[in-house]
């Protein structure tokens, strides 16, 4: 059986995967697809890496909640997470094909708004992320 110490080491390093993971899509990988391809091919790629992307970082986090789960009283650090968790689901399942439509429909302006709703949502979660690692690895 493991010791609540190797749980919280597991959970920190699955938290840092999906803070690491969130900062590299959103700095350096969807930067880069629209410097390297053209436009329709990097809209494209990213329509097909969003929903990988959503459900990759939901379930390292919920797996990052519930290794927290048997440790010491961490409820707000738990909530934070499955809440975060819960959102990339809810972005995957909800607002995802809710922009897809609108983005095939030609509907330029209403996609947009999404867009940049799905992108504050996404700042949200990652500074939510960054401060449950930092007070968990105080």
């Amino acid at each position: 059986m493991f010791d609540w110490l190797t749980l919280h080491v597991a959970a920190l390093v699955a938290l840092g995967a999906a803070f690491g993971g969130m900062a590299y899509f959103a700095m350096v990988f969807a930067p880069m697809v629209f410097r390297v391809l053209e436009r329709p091919d990097a809209a494209r790629f990213m329509r097909a890496m969003f929903p990988v992307y959503y459900v990759t970082t939901a379930v390292v986090l919920g797996v990052a909640a519930l290794l927290l789960v048997p440790g010491q009283s961490y409820v707000a650090e738990i909530s934070v997470l499955a809440a975060v968790a819960l959102v990339f689901v809810l972005l995957r399942w909800v607002l995802l094909p809710h922009i897809n439509r609108l983005r095939e429909a030609g509907k330029e302006a209403a996609f947009g708004r999404l867009h940049r709703l799905s992108v504050v949502i996404n700042l949200v979660q990652f500074v939510a992320v960054a401060v449950v690692l930092v007070r968990l690895a105080q």
